[in-house]
């Protein structure tokens, strides 16, 4: 009989984060440990089986595993993917090196760009084409696929994409070079660019369909790997045969692990998906509508919007400057973390980042080897964390290898002391911070002030309240166990698959009937992926959307569709949409329809976060863990900081109720809070510190 436990894991570039939790008796433990780099997936038994066992529990009681990572993203940047070979039409092999001649520096005639993840000489051509109506204007030349496949046989191939002209209306030509190479080459994997991206415009769908392919033995490896060690009951965490294991994928939903071997594309910029629907899940509890996450990590900041509890998608993302045209979680990632390097500029300004420290060497006073100052460091100097902390519960801190490595690197050379520095790299992460979150809010559209900030992650509660006053947002939501919460979200996410088609012309043009049938096509082809998943049918539920623009526009604006009944409404809702987000419209414009999707969601059962106990306005006694001297740095960048004599609480010894006022230090497991003088926060009944920024 399977047990009553769920439990997930994320993987971070420095810490991998692990929650269990038990259905039976709403218990809810934690586990944050080093991340292992050679081979990620120890690290993920190894934290699992922590926060079981601080329940007495193992392996044979999981009844449920999610899994996030950022295996894919890294394979891409790190250019560690398969060695992959690209057919397309004749006529076309350059598609990939071509792209949308976009230029990221106009007026740099020494530009470089990163190279196309397949080598020029992998790109492979055959006769034939399909039209924009679908229609077949040139057969396939079936002897120019046996010539691609002698020459990927040649060159030793693991991987090869297809992506034909046009085939998002027609895919018979891609199925049949996909089927002739599979049955022609045996040990490579094949991907056809309908199987990523049914829709138009060829460079992307190329671009998602490479990325794909490339990461297909990648993802195959490790997820083995995961797996295997899951279900190892003398060397791994031995859950029982049978048991579902899930992916995060980018778009917040959750995938199964065939699902993730056939399409990892899905898992690219994955990483912070968790914490994001985590966070809509935390501030639905708290009855907080419209947040902006601030997940601080130990490499990165990842920062996104969420209105009316939906976080913001979008279908413009990119890696390394390769489009991934796939719905993904709009996440403004910055190269501001806990582990992010200050050092001083040819022009002698002080920066801090985007190159990280990482797990190993890691920050100065991780003891590792780490020589260069980061902003953990600075946050050790200025007294955020105490003499006795322990990261993740097993990590001391080297306080004079921190005050060490800002010395030389930065005070030293600056001519101040080396507070001063350490408050000057505090005020330079958060410029950075504040600066990526205008991106996804001011610039998107959206006003700061109407919204509440969401620092979670390992080092986001220790830098709410200075961003969150640079940006004039009244509110912080601190949720329980922050430096876990990406965790957390893949036990509260739910299995997704999306689809889509292009029909383009204008609204006009579409009849009810039409409408009716491209909808009730998508729906069915959805309700076949969920029951595949083995998911029944009153845990379905299928949301429609349309994509819509001007004509004459060359991108689109995603609008929802409850009902067929809406089709003559769309027009106006766009036009209002359009004025929201750009702050215009044309009412005389028409509008013309490019794509009809949908999302087939199979509904996961959410854990019911435990309540906690009932308390007064006064933390109980137990909740006290002393005071301590912390530098706070001033509002104002020309006036010098202070010591102020903290409070220091024991967040697991708060309960529902109490309130606390700044300045103070709130410690846990997995992250530290600073309130700020003129602070209030207040403890609601799941543990979330709801904080008025003074």
């Amino acid at each position: 009989m399977r047990g009553s436990v769920r439990v997930a894991s994320d993987v971070g570039g420095t810490f991998t984060d692990n929650i269990a939790y038990d259905e039976a008796t709403r218990t809810v433990t934690v586990a944050k440990v080093s991340t292992t780099p050679d081979n990620r997936a120890l690290g993920t038994i190894a934290g699992l089986k922590n926060a079981l066992a601080l329940q007495g529990k193992t392996g044979a009681d999981v009844k449920y595993v999610g899994h996030g990572m950022t295996t894919a993203t890294n394979a891409v940047i790190q250019r560690q993917g398969a060695r992959t070979a690209f057919i397309t039409n004749a006529g076309f092999r350059d598609l990939l090196l071509i792209g949308r001649q976009e230029r990221p520096s106009l007026y740099d005639i020494r530009v470089t760009r990163p190279p196309p993840l397949v080598a020029r000489e992998h790109c492979l051509t055959v006769r034939g084409r399909i039209d924009a109506a679908g229609r077949e204007v040139e057969p396939l030349a079936m002897d120019d696929l046996e010539d691609a496949a002698r020459a990927i046989e040649g060159a030793a191939i693991e991987a090869v994409a297809i992506c034909f002209l046009h085939s998002y209306a027609n895919p018979a030509h891609e199925r049949a070079t996909q089927k002739f190479l599979e049955q022609r080459l045996k040990n490579v994997v094949v991907c056809a660019s309908t199987d990523t991206m049914a829709e138009f415009r060829e460079y992307e769908r190329a671009s998602t369909c490479v990325l794909n392919a490339f990461l297909m033995p990648v993802m195959s490896r490790y997820l083995g790997s995961l797996t295997a060690l899951l279900g190892d009951r003398d060397h791994g965490l031995g859950i029982a045969d049978g048991t579902p294991v899930m992916v995060m994928e980018a778009s917040g939903g959750l995938m199964t692990i065939a699902s993730a071997r056939k399409k990892p594309v899905h898992t690219v910029l994955s990483g912070p998906a968790g914490g994001v629907v985590a966070s809509a899940h935390v501030a639905q509890l708290a009855g907080i509508a419209h947040i902006i996450t601030m997940d601080i990590g130990g490499t990165s900041t990842d920062i996104s919007v969420i209105r009316n509890g939906v976080p913001a998608i979008t279908r413009e993302a990119k890696l390394e400057n390769i489009p991934v045209r796939l719905p993904v979680i709009d996440i403004n990632a910055i190269g501001a973390g806990g582990g992010s390097i200050a050092w001083i500029d040819d022009g002698g300004a002080l920066r801090v980042g985007p190159i990280s420290a990482e797990a190993v060497p890691g920050p100065a006073c991780y003891r590792r080897g780490g020589t260069r100052p980061t902003t953990t460091d600075a946050n050790v100097v200025l007294g955020r964390f105490g003499p006795d902390t322990r990261l993740g519960g097993e990590m001391t801190l080297d306080a004079d290898a921190a005050h060490r490595a800002i010395h030389d690197a930065i005070a030293r050379p600056l001519g101040m002391d080396v507070i001063q520095a350490a408050a000057g790299i505090l005020r330079v992460t958060h410029a950075n911070i504040v600066r990526g979150i205008r991106v996804v809010s001011i610039e998107r559209g959206h006003d700061p002030r109407d919204f509440a900030l969401n620092p979670f992650g390992g080092a986001g509660p220790m830098h709410g309240t200075p961003v969150a006053k640079e940006l004039r947002i009244p509110r912080l939501l601190i949720p329980p166990t922050p430096g876990i919460l990406c965790a957390l979200g893949q036990l509260v996410s739910d299995l997704r698959h999306g689809l889509i088609e292009t029909h383009i012309g204008p609204h006009a043009a579409f009849p009810l009937a039409a409408v009716h049938g491209i909808i009730t096509r998508l729906r069915a082809h959805g309700n076949e992926l969920l029951a595949a998943d083995g998911v029944p049918d009153e845990k379905r539920r299928i949301e429609t959307r349309v994509d819509a623009r001007y004509a004459g526009q060359s991108y689109e604006l995603t609008l929802p569709l409850a009902n067929v009944a809406q089709w003559q409404a769309l027009p106006q809702v766009f036009h209002e949409m359009h004025q929201a987000r750009f702050g215009h419209h044309d009412a005389a414009s028409p509008v013309e329809i490019v794509n009809f999707g949908v999302t087939a969601i199979g509904m996961i059962d959410a854990p019911e976060l435990p309540q906690i106990a009932q308390g007064g306005t006064q933390p109980a006694a137990a909740a006290h863990a002393g005071t301590r001297r912390i530098f706070y740095e001033a509002d104002d960048p020309g006036q010098a900081g202070q010591w102020l004599e903290a409070l220091i609480y024991r967040r697991e010894e708060l309960l529902a109720g109490n309130v606390l006022h700044g300045p103070a230090v709130i410690e846990e497991i997995s992250a530290t809070t600073v309130l700020y003088p003129g602070d209030v926060a207040r403890v609601d009944r799941y543990g979330s510190m709801l904080v008025d920024v003074g």
